[in-house]
C-alpha cells in the first residue's frame, strides 16, 4: 500500500458555513479540482449530512519497477446537521460515501 506515505482523507467539518455550495464554489475558484461523481455536492440537508471532496493530486513515487504516477490524498468536507431533537447527525450515507471514495480515481491531469 503506497497511501502510507500520506494523509489520506483529511475531513473538515463545515459548521458554521451556511451552505456547501459556498465551499465548493470557493475551492472551484481556487482551482481545485472537485469529485463530481455523484455531483459536487453529495447528499442533502433532509439526509443530515452533506459531503463534498477534491480530487487526489497526482503525485510521482518511486518504486522499485521505475517511477510512476499515483494518486495522492484529497480533502473532504462535511456539514452535518441537526436532527429533529437538535443532536448533530454523526453517521454516514453509503450512496453518499461510495462516490466520495473516488477522489482517488486515476485522472489526465492538465499541465
Amino acid at each position: 500500500m503506497v497511501s502510507g506515505i500520506f494523509i489520506i482523507k483529511p475531513m473538515v467539518p463545515i459548521g458554521n458555513i451556511p451552505m456547501m455550495e459556498h465551499v465548493v464554489n470557493l475551492l472551484k475558484r481556487n482551482g481545485f479540482l472537485l469529485n463530481s461523481s455523484g455531483g459536487e455536492v453529495k447528499g442533502t440537508r433532509e439526509e443530515l449530512l452533506q459531503q463534498s471532496s477534491t480530487m487526489a493530486d497526482i503525485v510521482k513515487i518511486k518504486f522499485i519497477e521505475g517511477e510512476f504516477e499515483i494518486p495522492s490524498c484529497y480533502y473532504e468536507f462535511a456539514h452535518r446537521f441537526r436532527d429533529q431533537d437538535g443532536k448533530l447527525y454523526s453517521g454516514f450515507i453509503a450512496k453518499s460515501a461510495d462516490k466520495i471514495f473516488e477522489s482517488t480515481n486515476f485522472y489526465k491531469k492538465d499541465n
